[in-house]
């Protein structure tokens, strides 16, 4: 009888542990976002969207930790005397034929972020649940000025920077993602909000269009965004072996 209780003992322990060992994972996470700009941010530009890569390692015990970056893009400029000083009367702006040019702005940035949070899973031997994370990282955006195939002397590749209001600095970001996985099919996805807070500042020296030096003291920029997307999992088994799910 002893003999028995201690096999099915051991045979017990050794199910817990594999199952333990089968709830680690590494994911890659493909995800589009709509975000909302708030404080300084919403003064600059309207609605915008990312899109993105995050590399996430949940461990054993449900801790998270990884990276992410994002493409920022959006077309949205709020600024709409940005080309006074070389516009005509009327607004319009001449290119080097002496023809009305046509200028296009759009918002452009990035974001990139060192991750870790919590995991906050349903069933010991399945990975859905809520992911929790949190970051700090960089964050950059800028007014992309497209000329098209216009030339433009007060809008060359170099005078541009003087109105493009190139923006940088630390940021912190944090999450809550529902994160599924599902055991019968290869339905793989990931769904949820984020909130992005960014000490940026000019990286320019001097704005032309407002004719003066560029302010030293930083933006308040917010981001708040609601995400949707796939997920490719990594599960390590016992085997010490990788295997796409």
């Amino acid at each position: 009888m002893k003999k028995v209780l201690l096999f099915l003992f051991c045979f017990s322990t050794l199910q817990l542990a594999a199952q333990e060992e089968h709830r680690a994972l590494t994911a890659i996470l493909f995800d589009y976002t709509h975000q909302f700009p708030m404080a300084d941010l919403q003064e600059s530009f309207g609605d915008n969207s990312s899109i993105g890569i995050s590399v996430i390692r949940k461990t054993t015990d449900n801790w998270l930790f990884g990276m992410d970056g994002s493409y920022i893009f959006g077309e949205k400029v709020k600024n709409e005397n940005l080309f006074d000083n070389i516009a005509t009367e009327d607004g319009s702006i001449i290119n080097e034929d002496g023809l009305f040019a046509n200028i296009l702005t759009f918002e452009r940035g990035f974001s990139a972020f060192l991750l870790g949070g919590k995991a906050f899973t349903f069933a010991e031997s399945n990975a859905s649940g809520i992911y929790v994370v949190g970051g700090i990282g960089y964050m950059q955006h800028k007014i992309r000025i497209q000329t098209q195939e216009d030339f433009i002397p007060h809008l060359s590749e170099e005078y541009k920077k003087g109105y493009d209001r190139l923006s940088g600095g630390i940021s912190m970001k944090v999450n809550a993602n529902y994160m599924y996985f599902s055991k019968k099919n290869n339905i793989k996805f990931v769904a949820g909000v984020e909130l992005i807070k960014g000490w940026t500042k000019n990286l320019r020296a001097y704005n032309f269009d407002e004719m003066q030096y560029t302010s030293d003291s930083n933006r308040n920029d917010i981001l708040l965004g609601i995400k949707a997307g796939f997920i490719i999992p990594i599960f390590k088994k016992n085997t010490e072996e990788f295997h796409y799910r």
